[in-house]
Order: structure tokens, then C-alpha cells, then sequence
């Protein structure tokens, strides 16, 4: 009778650079994606920036023409790639401003980038004397 051997294991030699190969386009996407997020909340930011600053010159002068002027300098200011093409919308009504500001932010890839967008809304200063 002859004893049977049992079979050798095969080698796991290279298993690790095929294994590499194929998790590495996911994991470039993934990274791909956080840093797209990341651009996309920073132009977010920035709208909201520039929002809060045309709604305050709108606050204390009463002009909308001043605020859209003073939020597209800040928006210039901010620098380039940030907030893209913005927008600035101000609507003053009765004793209240609304100033919309709505842009795109830095994109990586030309697909699937939402346009970023932001609101600030708050009553007009009013300066009365005192008694």
C-alpha cells in the first residue's frame, strides 16, 4: 500500500500586487470623491461669505446696488478656483434684505459637480434718535 501524499499548497507569491492591481481604482475614486466634497464645501463656504457681506453693506447702507458691488469684490477677493461664476442677487423688501449668492466651486472632474448656493436674510438698520 503507498501512502499518499498530501498536495502542496500552491505559492501566495504575487497574490498581493493582484490584489493591489484591483482595490486601487476604488480606492483612487474614493480619495477622488473626498477631495471633490472637500472643494465643494469649501465653495459652499465661500458663498456664504460673500452672502453675509452683501447683506451687511445692504443692512447699514440700505442700497442694493452698494451690496451687490461690496459681495463682487469680496467674491474676487476670495481668490480664484474658490467660488466660480457667483452670482449676487439682493432683494430688499420693506424692512428686510435677502441677498442669494450662487456659484460653482472648484471642480476636478466636469461631471456631476453641484452649483453651490446661499442665502442670507435679516432686517435693515434702522437708526432712530434718542429721547
Amino acid at each position: 500500500m503507498t501512502a499518499t501524499r498530501p498536495r502542496r499548497r500552491r505559492d501566495d507569491r504575487g497574490v498581493s500586487s493582484i490584489e493591489l492591481a484591483m482595490y486601487m481604482p476604488l480606492l483612487l475614486f474614493v480619495i477622488f470623491l473626498a477631495v471633490q466634497f472637500s472643494l465643494v464645501y469649501l465653495g459652499n463656504q465661500a458663498a456664504s461669505a460673500v452672502a453675509r457681506e452683501a447683506a451687511r453693506v445692504a443692512r447699514t447702507s440700505g442700497s442694493a446696488a452698494e451690496a451687490q458691488a461690496a459681495g463682487r469684490r469680496y467674491a474676487d477677493n476670495i481668490g480664484g478656483g474658490v467660488l466660480e461664476g457667483a452670482t449676487i442677487k439682493v432683494d430688499i423688501q420693506g424692512d428686510n434684505v435677502r441677498v442669494t449668492v450662487t456659484g460653482t466651486a472648484q471642480e476636478i472632474s466636469p461631471v456631476g459637480v453641484p452649483t453651490v448656493s446661499q442665502t442670507v436674510e435679516g432686517p435693515l438698520e434702522q437708526f432712530v434718535e434718542g429721547p
